[in-house]
């Protein structure tokens, strides 16, 4: 990597690297592909975009990125090293069966890096991709000098050494090691868990000893990803005062590696602030658009709270809107940015190898809401609850709760709305088809589609086509995504007749969950769904990849919520879709290897 870098380079990959540290490999990876948007590059930056992106779950794009970007022609060890990491990762994304010519590759990989640098770091690797092949005595050829040699100090180095110890059959010896490290703390969220992983795919593969491995997982591990909710108050006086003591307590009590959640008037901010001061890595997920959400919830608290809402927001770490629309006096709007925040969380502890808890300050003096009310810190609680979730909760008394609401839209008489799954689909390749092949593609494909809809009955609330094109509502999200890999499946094999041999001819589907309306269509006279989140979901399908299932960040949140454990959602980036209608942060779903 001999190219000089620029200081406003070296400035972007000590922040990528840092985020990497801290298991935020989202962030990252966005943090890195803007800077290259924007003209900022260095070797090193490319390497840790793709290490960004290998670290977010997603083995196959990473991949593509690497070999795109030609990493393994810089000849330096860590990309030659990252190549195995990779190659590995794919290993486990895929059944046990298929997994011997990834693991293969992998070893290859890292070997090669030690061969070329002698470095520790491909060594142990290398070692430990040939435990995971059954090659013993390769393995112990490798992690004996790094054993003989011990351990220089940092984090890196000792678990370098606890590693090797393990490879060689030396459980008790390692977990001594890892009692008696000091530096456990030093090290980021990020870098816990990829060796947690690490160890935790050598002891489940036979490689190593179970027992001791597991036992040293229990002490790396990093602290509980935070999701928090809680009640909005006016600033000031004692009942605030009160709130930030609990609040501060809590989160001495409770170390993190990192807290997600919305940013109103009150608990929320405290919860922010309190995590600021402690370098707590924050997220924040914004319900709608931050125009109307100030108005509505931090304004609506008094104007003290509007500076201490935008310090928040610059200094956390990502900001995310569950959508971009504007507040039509609806709770799903809340509702959507509450579960997203909760998935979300979900999906950064399962990256984390760490657990996901919820934080909800209470207030005692305060009735709550009826038990039917779909938003608000209560339904956050038994939602979360309901899903199996661990809740800590804050009772905090005292606070000032006379909040002042403006104005705000009034919908017309008989309005309907909900949450559901929006789904878009097209058939790439349709535009060549002629005259003679259309019928055929009606009745193969487009029937084909129709029979995957029929199989999921009631869950398909509507559908309607044109041309290549498909549009339906689903009740629930993990049905949406069933409906979504079934239709792929069934154009795996595209039907004889079509001539469409050498194109690149398949589906492109785009997922998304958000609240839409439901009437009547005035024109024609039939059932009409529409809405913000309908027009959005139609602009994903034209930027998907053929053969491909895109979806959306409130998507993924709302199956990560749901522990639907059947399905992998890898991050794509953030994409400009069609049409110019900004940029959305899309993950792939697939189906997850058993």
């Amino acid at each position: 990597m001999s190219e000089e870098v620029r200081p406003d380079c070296a400035a972007i990959e000590s922040e990528v690297a840092q985020r990497l540290g801290q298991g935020d490999a989202l962030s990252a990876f966005d943090c890195a592909a803007a800077a290259r948007r924007g003209g900022i590059d260095s070797p090193r930056l490319r390497y840790l975009m793709v290490r960004a992106l290998a670290a977010s779950g997603d083995s196959l794009g990473a991949m593509h990125l690497y070999q795109s970007l030609d990493l393994g022609a810089s000849g330096d060890v860590d990309s030659l090293a990252l190549a195995g990491r990779i190659w590995k990762d794919r290993a486990f994304d895929n059944p046990v069966a298929e997994r011997r010519r990834w693991l293969e590759k992998a070893a290859s990989a890292y070997h090669h890096a030690w061969e070329v640098s002698g470095a520790t770091f491909p060594a142990i690797n290398a070692a430990s991709l040939f435990a995971l092949l059954g090659e013993r005595e390769r393995a112990a050829a490798l992690a004996g000098p790094i054993a003989a040699a011990g351990a220089a100090g940092n984090y890196w180095d000792a678990v370098t050494l606890i590693e090797a110890l393990l490879l060689l059959g030396r459980g008790e010896d390692a977990l001594r090691h890892a009692k008696a490290l000091e530096i456990i703390g030093s090290a980021g969220a990020g870098d816990r868990a990829s060796t947690c992983r690490q160890f935790l795919r050598l002891a489940r593969s036979g490689a190593v000893e179970a027992e001791s491995a597991e036992a040293i997982v229990d002490l790396l591990r990093p602290p509980p990803v935070g999701v928090y909710c809680g009640r909005m108050f006016r600033a000031g006086g004692e009942g605030e005062a009160g709130a930030r003591r609990a609040i501060a307590a809590a989160l001495d009590d409770q170390p993190l590696s990192a807290l997600i959640g919305p940013l109103a008037c009150g608990a929320d901010i405290l919860f922010a602030e309190e995590a600021i001061a402690r370098r707590i890595d924050l997220t924040i997920i914004l319900p709608f658009a931050e125009e109307d959400f100030i108005a509505q919830s931090v304004r609506s608290g008094g104007e003290a709270w509007v500076a201490r809402y935008e310090r928040c927001r610059d200094a956390a770490a990502m900001v995310h809107f569950a959508s971009h629309s504007r507040f039509v006096s609806d709770d799903c709007q809340f509702v959507l940015g509450s579960h997203t925040a909760m998935g979300l969380a979900k999906l950064r502890a399962r990256e984390l190898e760490a657990e996901a808890i919820q934080l909800a300050v209470v207030d005692p003096d305060v009735a709550a809401r009826s038990a039917d009310a779909i938003a608000g810190t209560n339904a956050d609680i038994a939602l979360w609850q309901r899903h199996g979730g661990r809740t800590v909760t804050i009772p905090v008394g005292g606070l000032d709760r006379a909040l002042q609401f403006p104005p705000a839209p009034t919908p017309p008489a008989g309005t309907r709305r909900g949450l559901y799954a929006i789904l878009f689909a097209d058939f790439a390749g349709f535009s060549k088809l002629g005259e003679a092949e259309l019928p055929i593609f009606a009745h193969e494909v487009m029937g084909g589609i129709g029979r995957v809809l029929d199989e999921f009955g009631e869950a398909v609330l509507f559908r309607n086509t044109w041309g290549d094109a498909v549009y339906a509502i689903i009740s629930d999200p993990a049905i949406a995504a069933r409906i979504a890999l079934a239709m792929q499946a069934q154009l795996d094999v595209l039907p004889a007749g079509l001539g469409l041999e050498g194109h690149k001819a398949g589906m492109r589907t785009g997922i998304h969950f958000g609240p839409i309306y439901r009437g009547q269509d005035p024109v024609v006279g039939n059932e009409l769904w529409y809405g913000t989140e309908v027009t959005r979901t139609a602009r994903i399908e034209p930027v998907t990849l053929v053969g491909q299932i895109y979806c959306t960040q409130p998507m993924a949140a709302m199956l990560a919520l749901g522990d639907a454990r059947e399905f992998d959602c890898d991050y794509v980036g953030k994409v400009r879709l069609a049409k110019d209608y900004g940029e959305l942060a899309l993950y792939r779903l697939s189906r997850r290897a058993t």
